[in-house]
């Protein structure tokens, strides 16, 4: 059982840390309640401990209790053992805490228990984080039964991006600073999104060939049971050379069949779904008026970050535009606007992204890397008539360097000011 000393000891060590460090501003605002309990999730290295960080940093140290599963201190805790350091810290701070911070909680057998236990005393506001491979948010709330509201979290938005680079977050007017904003968004595009990879560019190759084979492959392996590892890197490797493009786990089953690997269908969409519950990849949905038809459709997928990309297949500047612009919307989506996100296609044409609100197509998306006289007249026409179909009017083009009002209603927008829009769907 944890001890008064040793609790004190660590509390005091974890403050310190925590002010030794230069934690940024992240967008994402987590409102804690003492009506649910509130979990953060994401992929692998998101910066979620580092958002506790932030948030134990603006509190005093006798308002919140914090754990982090993940330290050696707390290395043979078990659930009885969080259960005391609640009476304990009330016996050090004189009061008990307001907040109960717990992460990597997933480290400790039983634990659903003690934060249930805690929950129902309605005294404090509880905060947990697990690693998605182990702790998904699904799973959060089946074990806590309705009794916690989740916040998703991606790597870094290209405005926290600039915010951790300390360069300004404001429009540009002059030549030189629209070229340098351009710059921090070809860079952030091809170099990552990542919060650890902001100051240390010069272990990305290190940080990448981690990021798959040990948070990713290693992770997913041990959470399930995976016994097939070729297959699972055959679709790790599949998934990342495919990013912003339609995904057919079917014909890649068959292409596995071809070169003569063995594995039933069942486990190949298995491994796939597993990619979808760790956050390492995310699916988009063809749009139809049909629920059932939209389900059905060979999905495109994307990336949690476009670097991962670059790392394995070399920089595409026009495919990591499209999966930056679906992880900015993904994030309106989870920010509380109540869209839904699809693509479209027709026998003649298709459109990246479809926003719809409360079903009906509010927003059609385009993206293209570059504008020349051919597939601009292209790119405008699919716009045009899956506009005329879904009967929408708002139709934008987000392109590179272009920006111009077309007589069309097609509103032409480069990359950097959509993103740094604070309404980029209107």
């Amino acid at each position: 059982m944890v001890s008064f000393e040793e609790l004190e000891r660590y509390i005091e060590d974890k403050k310190e840390d925590v002010e030794g460090l230069d934690i940024f501003e992240r967008s994402i605002e987590i409102e804690s309640t003492k009506e649910f309990i509130t979990s953060l999730y994401g992929p692998r290295r998101s910066g979620k401990t580092y958002l506790f960080y932030l948030l134990l940093k603006k509190l005093v140290k006798t308002e919140a209790l914090y754990l982090n599963f993940d330290d050696i201190q707390l290395r043979n805790w078990t659930s009885e053992d969080i259960m005391e350091s609640v009476t304990l810290f009330h016996e050090i701070s004189g009061r008990e805490p307001d907040m109960i911070m717990l992460d990597e909680i997933q480290n400790i057998e039983g634990w659903e228990m003690a934060v249930k236990t805690l929950y129902e005393k309605k005294r404090y506001k509880i905060l947990i984080t697990g690693s998605s491979s182990k702790l998904l948010s699904k799973e959060i709330s089946t074990s806590l039964r309705g009794r916690s509201i989740g916040y998703p979290m991606l790597p870094l938005s290209f405005k926290e991006y600039l915010g951790f680079k300390g360069k300004n977050v404001t429009f540009p007017k002059t030549t030189r600073t629209i070229a340098d904003m351009r710059s921090s968004l070809d860079e952030y595009l091809s170099e990552g999104s990542f919060p650890g990879l902001i100051f240390n560019k010069g272990f990305r190759e290190k940080f990448y060939n981690d990021y798959i084979d040990l948070v990713v492959y290693r992770d997913l392996i041990e959470r399930y049971g995976i016994s097939n590892l070729e297959l699972l890197n055959f679709i790790i490797r599949s998934v990342i050379s495919s990013f912003s493009k339609e995904f057919s786990v079917n014909k890649n089953y068959n292409q596995w069949r071809s070169m003569r690997y063995e594995a039933s269908k069942k486990t190949f969409y298995q491994y796939f779904s597993y990619l979808e519950d760790a956050m390492f990849t995310f699916t988009l949905n063809k749009y139809s008026r049909s629920l059932r038809t939209s389900e059905l459709s060979t999905p495109k997928v994307y990336l949690a970050d476009t670097g991962l990309a670059s790392h394995v297949g070399g920089y595409q500047k026009g495919r990591a535009m499209e999966n930056c612009v679906f992880l900015e919307l993904l994030r309106r989506k989870w920010n509380g606007s109540g869209i839904d996100l699809y693509f479209w296609r027709d026998r003649s044409s298709e459109v990246d992204f479809i926003v719809c609100n409360r079903d009906e197509p509010s927003v059609l998306i385009q993206v293209a890397e570059i504008l020349t006289e051919d597939n601009y007249r292209r790119e405008i026409g699919a716009l045009i008539n899956a506009g005329k179909i879904l009967k929408c009017d708002n139709l934008k083009l987000i392109t590179w360097s272009g920006e111009e009002d077309v007589n069309e209603n097609v509103e032409v927008i480069p990359l950097w000011k959509w993103l740094l829009a604070d309404r980029p769907l209107k």
